[in-house]
């Protein structure tokens, strides 16, 4: 385990601990690089208008595109959420005139996103957006238009980077599924980067103390579900992710409707459950789920924006918040950070991946 002696050296102690909390800083990084793909996003916007947008992703990736098709479906557009494995292998055929694909793949480099690629390029006529942390990755050469995230170099889990994809998800739902002139996108986008800077500073003032409470809140549990609604599923897939691949504890990750069908079931002493809660409109719903877990005996945590807490369902960690799909990048940090700080009790180098890697190029 990590020592707690010197709390303010705690950055420098591994790699994956250091990039949660250069996360503030990414996220400001990301949203000044905006300015200067000012054309890239006109790009988008013209060449998406009129077309049928597929938005794919695997990993963390397809944990933000997750967010993306909600926001965009409330401007009353059916964009498509596939896995890019499902997209590469069954359902290409499904992609026909008047298609268009946007992909999103921190490094570009996944087997999946670059085989899609080919056949993309095969088929013909389908316009490729790429949205990608590596502007001279095989995906972001191949795509007609690509944006980069701009995050900077990251080893470890997924964690700055899936901060400022977030950000290029809420620019791309500005500039997709609105009017707004791109330069009113980009400057609105810099200033919700700003207070939302601000917001993760605050919770990183004790990272190490934040991250090892929550360690210390799961590791009595028998189940960990991270459980969320509309762009509050983004988080608590990327969390249910990171849970697993850097502190190897099995933690399941669900639409908090679909688990009222039948997980519910699972309710009960020795379950906790972390509710992601961004959806004011659906604050009651959040309400009472967590009232009927912790009626059964489960063990709740919330993390949410400020708007959405109500005295039925208090927030154990708050944002202010700003734009959703922002905050959905947010959100995620308490529970990356007690995803560190259970990795560092089991291994003196958390966030190493020790039988996969980093960058997925095997099927």
């Amino acid at each position: 385990m990590v020592s707690r002696d010197n709390p303010g050296d705690s950055a420098e102690r591994d790699i994956f601990l250091r990039e949660i909390c250069e996360s503030p800083d990414t996220l400001l990084h990301s949203a000044e690089a905006l300015a200067a793909q000012a054309d890239a996003l006109a790009g988008i916007r013209s060449t998406l208008e009129g077309r049928r947008v597929t938005l794919t992703g695997m990993g963390s990736s397809a944990d933000a595109v997750t967010g993306l098709a909600s926001i965009l479906g409330r401007r009353g557009m059916d964009c498509p959420n596939i896995h890019t494995a499902e997209l590469l292998h069954y359902r290409m055929d499904a992609l026909g005139p008047g298609a268009a694909v946007v992909a999103v793949s921190q490094s570009g480099l996944s087997i999946e996103a670059v085989k899609m690629t080919a056949k993309l390029r095969q088929k013909g006529g389908i316009p490729l957006m790429a949205v990608t942390n590596a502007p001279d990755s095989p995906l972001a050469e191949a795509a007609d238009v690509s944006l980069d995230i701009a995050a900077g170099d990251e080893q470890g889990p997924s964690s700055k980077t899936y901060v400022a994809t977030m950000l290029l998800m809420h620019v791309l739902a500005e500039v997709i599924g609105t009017d707004k002139p791109i330069d009113t996108v980009v400057e609105q986008s810099r200033g919700h980067a700003e207070q939302a800077a601000g917001a993760l500073r605050e919770w990183l003032k004790d990272a190490e103390g934040l991250g090892q409470a929550l360690a210390d809140w799961i590791e009595p549990a028998d189940a960990l579900m991270v459980l969320g609604r509309g762009v509050s599923v983004a988080p608590a897939e990327l969390n249910g992710l990171v849970l697993k691949e850097s502190a190897h504890v099995p933690a399941q990750s669900m639409d908090s409707a679909e688990f009222r069908h039948g997980p519910l079931e699972l309710a009960g002493p020795g379950l906790n459950a972390v509710l992601m809660c961004l959806e004011p409109v659906q604050a009651s719903l959040d309400a009472r789920l967590r009232q009927d877990l912790i009626a059964r005996g489960a063990s709740v945590k919330a993390i949410g924006v400020e708007a959405a807490e109500t005295p039925g369902l208090p927030l154990d960690y708050s944002l202010p918040g700003t734009a959703p799909l922002i905050d959905a990048g947010c959100a995620a940090l308490p529970l990356l950070l007690a995803a560190w700080a259970e990795a560092s009790r089991r291994s003196e180098t958390p966030g190493v991946f020790h039988v996969g890697a980093k960058v997925t190029t095997c099927e």
